[in-house]
C-alpha cells in the first residue's frame, strides 16, 4: 500500500511525518508478537510526537512481549487527499500497516479541538466511524485522556473511553485482549469482556471511576524500553521528564488539578536517572521538568543543582514550564539560565485580591512587583503575563480596568517589556466550577478586543494577544456537550472541518453551520448555569472526588475563600486518597551544594565523515538532517566541538546541502572530534551508524591532520548528479535536449539509455540549471530519480576524503 503513493509524497508538504524511519531505541521481536495495536494522538505529526502520553503509551504497550504498538497521527489536507485519490488507506508509522488491519487503535486525547481529527483517523483507515457498524474484524477503537473525561459527545465514535492514568490499567486492558484473540472469542465477546473493567466507559454504563496510576515515582519502570525520537523538529522538540502529577495547589478552574489527584512526586534520584537516559540514549540536550506546579516539588533546589553541575559543561540545558509565584525562585531560574536563558512567566489569571480567593490561586501584586525587580536587575528584560476573562465571581463592569492597573503597576514598578495572553475561562466537567456559564464569545470578543486596545495604548512595547473567542467557544461546547453533540461533530467533519487546533484550518462557518443545523440548541450546555443539586449530564464518570467535595469548593469560591493546600496530612475530605492511593512528597535532605567538575579541555582534531542518504531519509530536509546527526553524536557519545556564545551548538558543517526527494551516495560533513579517541576510525563508524535514523549509512570517517583548519566549502568545485528518466519519456527527451546547451554552469551526457550524468559547477541548483525556475522540484523529481553520486574538491573526479589524503601527504 506505501508503495502505491511512496514517489507522490515528494508532491506533499512535509512529507517525513508519513514515512516513519525514525531513530527507535528498543528491540521488538516480531516473531513473538500476536496482537497489533496503534496509539493515535488526533493531530499532526508534530504535534503527536511531542505529546509525553503518547511516548509513555507506545512504551507501555510495546513492553509486552506479544502486543506491538504502533504509531498513527491525523494528517494535512495535501496527504488526504493523495490517499483518498490512490485509493490507500491510512497506515502505521513503523509496520505501515492499514488501520483497518490492527486489532486495536488507541486515542489519546490532549484537547477537546481534536474531535473532527478523530473522525479523519477512522475513515481514512477504513474503519466506521460509529462504534454500532463496526463488526468482526474490525479493531476495537478505545479513546482516553484528559479531554474526553465528559465522553458523551464522543459516545458513538469509540467502544470504550479509558477513564484516569494508563500506567497499569491499560497493560490489564490489553492482557485480557490478548487472552481473548488467543482463545479465537469474537468481536463481541471480546466488547463485552471489556465492559466488566470498572474504568472503561460505554454509554450504558451506570458508572465508570478513574484509574490511579499508585506506583507514580517509583524507580522501577521508570526508564523507558521503547521510543521513538523524531525525524524532524516537532514541536516541543526535548526531551521531557515528569517530575510530579497532579498538583497541591487545587486551583478551582484547573481540571488537571483534579485529573491528576493525589499529587505526587519523584525523588531527584529516579529524575537523575531519567535525565541520564533523555541525553546519552536519545540524544536531547534540552530537558523540561515537567509538571503542573514545578516549584512545589520538595526536592527542586537541589534537583537543579545537582543536575546543573552533572550537564552545564555538556552544554545540556534544563526548563521549568510552571512556576506558580508563591513557590517561584530565582536563584533557580539563575541556575536554569546557566547555558540557555529561562522564560520569566506569571500566570496571574486575575488581577484583584478577592476575585484570586476565589479561584484559590492568590498571585499579590506585591510580590510579583518583587520578583520582577529583582529579576531585571539578574538581566532578565522580558516578562509573560497570562490572564483569563469571564471567570465566576468576578464582576465584568470592572474586569478590564483591574487588569489595566495591574499590569500598569508593574509596569511603573519595573519598566520590564511585556508580552500578555489573555485567553476566556471554559468551565471543565469535574471541577469546582462545573456548574458556572460560559461568556458569549461575541461578548468575549468586545471585551479582549477593547482590553487590548487599552493594555497597549498605555504600557509602552507591550505586546497582547488574546485566544480566539469562537475557540474557547467551540472547546467549551465540545467539554460540556451531552450526547447528542455528536452530530454536530460529525456534520461539522462532513462540511471539512480538519485540524480545528489550528488558526488556519480552523474552518469557523462550516462549525457554525453544524451548530445551526443541530436537532437542539447545544448552546444551553455552556450558557445556562447548572444548579447544585441537579444531576449532570456526566455523571456516569467519577474522578474519585466526592461531588460534596466539588460543592463545598464552589461554596467557598463565592464566598471569596481559599482552601489550603493539599498535603499528606490535609483535611480535605475529597475521597481520593485511601490506603493504596495517598499523596507522595519528595522531601529535601540537608545536602551541600554540588561542586561543579572541570571539564578536560576540548583538543578537537578535524573530521571528514562521508555518509550516503536513501530510503526514508529521502524526505527529510537539509534542516532536519543536520538535526539527525547532532543527536547521533550525542547518543553515540563520540566527543565533538561546539560553537561559542549564546546558545552553543554542534559545530557541524555540511557542503552543498541536498534537496527533498534526491538520493546522495557520497555526501560529506565536517566536525571536530576530540583527539581521545580519533586513533581509530572503524569503531566511531560503527558506534555513529547505530545512531543514525534509518536512510543514513555513514561510509568512511577521516582525521585531518594539516597545518591549519580547514572549511570544506573553499575546496568545492561541483557536484556529480546521476538522472534516471527511463520511466518518463517527456523527460527524458528534455534531457537529451539539453546535451546540445551545454553551458559554464553545467555539462550533460547521456552514459546510458535514459541515464544521463550531469556536472554542476559550484554550489548551483541543478533543478534550476536543467529546467528553470518555473518547474517546481517535487513535481520534477516524482518523474525522474536523481541521485548525487559525489561532492567534488581539487579536480573532477576526486572526492573530499581522496582529495584530503593527498593533501596531507604533501
Amino acid at each position: 500500500m506505501f508503495q502505491a503513493i511512496e514517489k507522490e509524497l515528494l508532491t506533499i508538504r512535509n512529507p517525513s511525518r508519513y514515512t516513519g524511519g525514525e531513530y527507535h531505541y528498543g528491540e521488538k521481536d516480531l516473531s513473538k508478537v500476536t496482537y497489533h495495536a496503534a496509539i493515535c494522538f488526533p493531530d499532526l505529526y508534530e504535534i503527536g510526537m511531542s505529546n509525553n502520553a503518547v511516548r509513555i503509551l507506545y512504551d507501555r504497550l510495546n513492553r509486552l512481549k506479544a502486543v506491538h504498538c504502533d504509531r498513527v497521527f491525523s494528517v494535512a489536507e495535501d496527504f488526504e487527499n493523495l490517499l483518498r485519490e490512490k485509493n490507500v488507506p491510512l497506515y502505521t508509522l513503523d509496520l505501515k500497516k492499514p488501520l483497518h488491519q490492527l486489532d486495536m487503535l488507541g486515542f489519546s486525547v490532549g484537547y477537546e479541538l481534536a474531535a473532527t481529527n478523530i473522525l479523519q483517523v477512522l475513515e481514512l483507515g477504513g474503519i466506521p466511524l460509529h462504534s454500532a457498524d463496526r463488526s468482526e474484524g474490525d479493531p476495537i477503537v478505545i479513546a482516553g485522556g484528559p479531554a474526553i473525561t465528559n465522553p458523551l459527545p464522543f459516545a458513538p465514535f469509540f467502544d470504550f473511553v479509558y477513564i484516569g492514568e494508563a500506567e497499569g490499567g491499560l497493560e490489564a486492558v490489553m492482557d485480557l485482549l490478548v487472552d481473548a484473540k488467543t482463545a479465537q472469542k469474537s468481536r463481541a465477546e471480546q466488547l463485552a469482556i471489556l465492559q466488566d473493567i470498572p474504568y472503561l466507559w460505554y454509554p450504558e454504563k451506570e458508572r465508570a471511576n478513574r484509574y490511579i496510576d499508585e506506583h507514580f515515582g517509583e524507580g522501577a519502570g521508570a526508564l523507558f524500553a521503547h521510543f521513538v525520537v523524531p525525524n524532524f523538529k516537532v514541536a516541543q522538540d526535548n526531551g521531557v521528564v515528569e517530575i510530579m502529577r497532579g498538583c497541591p495547589n487545587g486551583c478551582r478552574f484547573c481540571h488537571a488539578g483534579q485529573f491528576y489527584k493525589p499529587y505526587r512526586q519523584k525523588d531527584t534520584a529516579v529524575i537523575k536517572e531519567e535525565v541520564a537516559q533523555l541525553v546519552e540514549s536519545f540524544g536531547y540536550r534540552e530537558i523540561t521538568l515537567s509538571s503542573l506546579s514545578s516549584g512545589d516539588h520538595g526536592q527542586i533546589q537541589e534537583m537543579i543543582e545537582e543536575l546543573n553541575a552533572e550537564y552545564r559543561h555538556r552544554h545540556i540545558s534544563f526548563s521549568l514550564p510552571s512556576l506558580k509565584v508563591n513557590s517561584f525562585s530565582l536563584d533557580i531560574l539563575d541556575e536554569l539560565s546557566e547555558v540557555r536563558k529561562s522564560g520569566l512567566t506569571f500566570a496571574i489569571e486575575t488581577p484583584v485580591n478577592g476575585w484570586q480567593n476565589s479561584m484559590n490561586k492568590p498571585v499579590p501584586l506585591e510580590q510579583v512587583i518583587a520578583i520582577a525587580q529583582e529579576a531585571k536587575q539578574r538581566g532578565w528584560r522580558l516578562a509573560k503575563f497570562y490572564f483569563m476573562v469571564g471567570l465566576p465571581f468576578v464582576d465584568p463592569e470592572t474586569e478590564n480596568e483591574a487588569i489595566l492597573d495591574y499590569l500598569s503597576a508593574v509596569w511603573q514598578a519595573t519598566g520590564i517589556r511585556m508580552n500578555i495572553n489573555i485567553g476566556t475561562f471554559i468551565p471543565k466537567a469535574h471541577t469546582p466550577f462545573q456548574w458556572s456559564k460560559q461568556k458569549d464569545p461575541e461578548e468575549a470578543f468586545q471585551q479582549l478586543s477593547s482590553l487590548k486596545y487599552a493594555i497597549q495604548r498605555s504600557i509602552r512595547g507591550a505586546k497582547v494577544s488574546y485566544h480566539e473567542p469562537f475557540i474557547s467557544y467551540l472547546e467549551g461546547l465540545l467539554s460540556r456537550g451531552d450526547e447528542r453533540f455528536s452530530a454536530v461533530i460529525e456534520d461539522a467533519y462532513r462540511r471539512g472541518c480538519r485540524l480545528d487546533a489550528w488558526d488556519e484550518h480552523l474552518d469557523t462557518d462550516a462549525w457554525k453551520a453544524a451548530i445551526a443545523a443541530a436537532s437542539y440548541n447545544p448552546e444551553e450546555a455552556i450558557f445556562n448555569e447548572y444548579d447544585l443539586e441537579e444531576r449532570l449530564p456526566w455523571h456516569s464518570v467519577g474522578m474519585r472526588i466526592g461531588s460534596g467535595f466539588l460543592k463545598e469548593e464552589y461554596r467557598r469560591a463565592k464566598e471569596q475563600l481559599l482552601t489550603e493546600a493539599c498535603t499528606p496530612e490535609c483535611n480535605h475530605l475529597c475521597g481520593v486518597c485511601n490506603k493504596t492511593t495517598e499523596v507522595v512528597d519528595a522531601v529535601a535532605e540537608p545536602k551541600e551544594k554540588p561542586e561543579v567538575p572541570v571539564p578536560p579541555a576540548f583538543d578537537g582534531v578535524q573530521t571528514i565523515i562521508t555518509y550516503s542518504r536513501s530510503d526514508a531519509a529521502l524526505f527529510l530536509s537539509h534542516i532536519a538532517t543536520m538535526r539527525n546527526f547532532e543527536m547521533a553524536f550525542q547518543r553515540s557519545g563520540i566527543p565533538i566541538g561546539f560553537t561559542q556564545g549564546y546558545n552553543p551548538k554542534p559545530r557541524l558543517e555540511f557542503v552543498n546541502p541536498l534537496s527533498v526527494g534526491i538520493s546522495g551516495e557520497e555526501e560529506i560533513l565536517l566536525c571536530e572530534v576530540d583527539r581521545s579517541v580519533k586513533e581509530d576510525p572503524e569503531p566511531l563508524i560503527a558506534k555513529l551508524q547505530k545512531s543514525m535514523p534509518a536512510g543514513y549509512t555513514i561510509t568512511s570517517m577521516l582525521f585531518l591532520v594539516l597545518p591549519k583548519k580547514e572549511t570544506l566549502a573553499k575546496h568545492m568545485v561541483g557536484s556529480r548528479y546521476l538522472l534516471d528518466a527511463s520511466g518518463d519519456s517527456e523527460m527524458d527527451s528534455h534531457l537529451r535536449s539539453l546535451i546540445e546547451k551545454q553551458s559554464d554552469a553545467y555539462e550533460i551526457r547521456e552514459i546510458q539509455p535514459s541515464i544521463y550524468e550531469v556536472l554542476v559547477v559550484g554550489e548551483r541548483n541543478m533543478i534550476t540549471l536543467l529546467f528553470g525556475k518555473e518547474i517546481n522540484k517535487f513535481a520534477l523529481t516524482q518523474r525522474i530519480t536523481i541521485t548525487r553520486t559525489a561532492l567534488y574538491a581539487g579536480r573532477v573526479g576526486q572526492n573530499y576524503p581522496e582529495y584530503f589524503t593527498a593533501l596531507m601527504k604533501s
